[in-house]
């Protein structure tokens, strides 16, 4: 009987976790309603030599209040995590590399090491085609000179 007991909980579990996974929610992303720009990217970082992933999601372009640029990328979930969250100002040092990748440096918000939040890092956002990465490049440069 105790053993019957767990196998229901299993199945109750398995209940809920598909009545949380309505059909509504999959594939909805986190929409940024202000957002002058967006595009679908991959977000990576780069640690001693090497880029690693942090995750695919949405980059978003928006101004702030006072006028700033705003990037944000939000992970491509229902939850929309926030990969990265930074102004960007035209001293922010932002270049095309590679075939479809921008990479731009800046001290990273979340914070990727807790212990080290203020060092800049090197992020490399990667998209689909050149054309995309030209276009990301120059949204960020021209909305930048609003600053």
């Amino acid at each position: 009987p105790i053993s019957d007991t767990k196998i229901d909980t299993k199945e109750e579990d398995k209940e809920e976790e598909e009545e949380a996974e309505s059909p509504q929610k999959k594939g909805e992303t986190v929409v940024e309603e202000d957002a002058l720009y967006t595009k679908k990217c991959k977000l990576y970082y780069k640690k001693n030599d090497a880029y690693v992933e942090r995750g695919l999601g949405n980059i978003h372009l928006k101004h702030t209040e006072d006028k700033k640029l705003q990037l944000v990328i939000r992970a491509e979930t229902s939850l929309g995590n926030i990969l990265l969250n930074i102004i960007v100002s035209s001293g922010t040092p932002v270049e095309r590399a590679g075939n479809n990748n921008v990479v731009l440096v800046t001290v990273p918000n979340p914070p990727i090491d807790k212990k080290d939040d203020q060092t800049p890092v090197t992020f490399l956002i990667k998209v689909k085609t050149s054309d995309d990465a030209d276009e990301l490049k120059q949204k960020i440069t021209e909305m930048c000179k609003t600053d």
